[in-house]
């Protein structure tokens, strides 16, 4: 029994870890197309498309590289920190991070 709790624990966690995955690229491609956003404003929108797992403990921040050949680069990382527990065998502290990097287009 405790198997399968821990087997559904651990599909939990990866299902999480694909949402903040998928959630970081959607805000990615909103941010090509809003040159504009701001740190606070790629955070909500990252934390908008999770809200309903109720995912705790993400971070995300907006980093720009110089233009070299015409383009600006955009990164975006989020970082999300959570333990997957299972009941009467261990606790197992998870760190992921994903980083997107997309070409910012001029307006």
């Amino acid at each position: 029994m405790m198997f399968l709790l821990g087997i559904i624990v651990f599909g939990w966690s990866m299902n999480a870890m694909s949402s903040v995955r998928y959630a970081l690229e959607e805000t990615s491609r909103a941010l090509q197309l809003k040159n504009s956003l701001s740190q606070n404003e790629v955070e909500a929108l990252v934390r908008e498309h999770v809200s309903q797992l109720r995912l705790q403990n993400i971070s995300v921040s907006l980093a720009f590289d110089q233009p070299d050949g015409g383009f600006r680069m955009a990164h975006v990382t989020a970082t999300y920190a959570f333990v997957v527990e299972i009941p009467l065998i261990d606790q197992y502290p998870v760190s992921y991070a994903a980083s997107i990097t997309v070409p910012m287009i001029a307006p």
